[in-house]
């Protein structure tokens, strides 16, 4: 009904405005071919949000002591969070209904780990920033709805506070890592909607799958036999909301009613 509403007003008002052109017989055509300017969606953009995460990460160690091999892995560690983010990006809009772009984003999260028993102090590890180059290919289900694909690689920080460190059975500690960077391929789906000429509101899921990394090792030396590793296995799923503003939407799209 809106649609039909606003394609009358038009309507009338091109009739206003080219009295003398119809007048000398010009046609009128259909309603739903009357143009309307919308803002385009090609240009860059700086955008902020926040957004929660959550962690899931495997330990797999591995042990050769006096011939003796032993390999086990835990699964189930969880960490949860919330980071800020900021994104500077580029769109492009093709024909009337697709939208391809790049972007890069930087992420602040505190993203935690921790672990504690009777005999240790707590020990955490907490993903506190991430990189990202991306892309993103959508379709225009309205004008100003926005449904999107978005991959990428993101390369991500943490710092551990004896997280990582192993305990031998004669007490013993084995430091592990005190930092970690950790480095993999993302994938997700979002949804933007204008909210005015150069405004926009945007959701995304989004799936990290982050490479293992070595944690802890130790290779014999002064010590028996003994020689393992520990490596870390992680996962990072993502929602995220951001305001952006797009600097050039002050040109408009026109596009017919439909």
């Amino acid at each position: 009904m809106r649609k039909q509403i606003a394609a009358a007003m038009l309507a009338g008002l091109a009739m206003l405005a080219g009295g003398s052109a119809l007048a000398d017989g010009m046609p009128r055509g259909s309603m739903k071919d009357v143009p309307v300017a919308v803002p385009t969606w090609s240009g860059f953009y700086l955008g902020a949000g926040v957004g929660y995460g959550h962690l899931v990460a495997k330990n797999r160690y591995y042990e050769n002591d006096d011939d003796v091999e032993f390999s086990s892995s835990f699964k189930g560690e969880g960490a949860a969070g919330g980071f800020g983010t900021v994104v500077l990006g580029f769109d492009r809009q093709i024909r009337d209904r697709y939208v391809v772009g790049l972007f890069t984003e930087f992420d602040w999260s505190s993203i935690e780990l921790s672990f504690q028993d009777t005999d240790t102090p707590q020990q955490t590890f907490r993903l506190d920033r991430t990189f990202s180059l991306g892309g993103r290919a959508g379709f225009l289900m309205t004008q100003t709805s926005l449904l999107y694909l978005t991959g990428g690689y993101s390369w991500s920080h943490g710092k551990s506070n004896g997280y990582f460190d192993i305990e031998a059975d004669n007490g013993f500690i084995f430091p592990g890592a005190r930092k970690l960077n950790l480095n993999g391929a993302f994938v997700g789906i979002g949804m933007e909607t204008q909210l005015g000429r150069n405004l926009s509101l945007r959701g995304e899921v989004r799936y990290t799958m982050y490479q293992d990394k070595t944690i802890n090792s130790f290779n014999g030396q002064f010590f028996g036999d003994l020689a393992f590793s520990d490596r870390f296995e992680a996962d990072l799923l993502t929602g995220r909301i951001a305001l952006t503003y797009k600097f050039n939407r002050d040109e408009p799209h026109v596009a017919p009613i439909k």
